[in-house]
């Protein structure tokens, strides 16, 4: 049997919204595809978007979704996962598929006092084609999302909290102020 061609993955999108783009020329004989995918804790995939997503190609007849999908966790309360995907094929030459990956609300305490960007790894994957192991070239770029972090940090949060206190001690005089020249009046 002659070695296929390897798969070629890239990322594309920006912000929270990304998508695992895969070009596989896998052949007509294939009946089915399979995803194993290790998510950060920082990156999930929306299992309703991709079961019910109706632009996967039309040799595509089934999607199958397994592992975690919580969308409303935050960073901070979620774990790394494994999410799997599986694809029941019908008279395929090559196959493209774009997988939607979306990226979680930041931990707080990884905001950086002006802001800035922080490198999400999404290339730990498994790309299986009627069962058989169907590789990434070995010289291919790694992937990976760049989540925006908040102005902040710690540096950030002490200031707020000392010019908050600063202003309450400050109206806190002039109230007193206000009083003590009402009771001389």
């Amino acid at each position: 049997m002659p070695r296929p061609q390897p798969a070629t993955a890239s990322l594309s999108g920006s912000g929270q919204h990304y998508a695992l783009e895969l070009e596989i020329p896998i052949g007509t004989d294939a009946t089915d595809v399979t995803l194993s995918w290790a998510l950060p804790a920082a990156a999930y995939v929306d299992r309703d978007e991709v079961e019910t997503r109706g632009s996967w190609p039309a040799c595509v007849r089934t999607v199958q979704f397994t592992g975690a999908s919580d969308v409303e966790a935050p960073e901070y309360d979620a774990a790394a996962h494994s999410v799997g995907l599986r694809w029941t094929l019908e008279a395929c030459d090559a196959l493209s598929l774009s997988i939607p990956v979306h990226l979680r609300a930041p931990t707080p305490d990884a905001s950086r006092p002006f802001g800035g960007r922080r490198r999400i790894p999404l290339d730990d994957f498994v790309l299986r084609v009627d069962g058989r192991a169907y590789g990434r070239p070995a010289d291919a770029a790694p992937l990976g999302a760049y989540a925006a972090l908040p102005p902040g940090g710690p540096i950030g949060a002490w200031g707020v909290a000392v010019a908050t206190l600063f202003l309450l001690f400050w109206e806190a005089l002039r109230v007193a102020r206000c009083l003590t020249k009402r009771k001389r009046s």
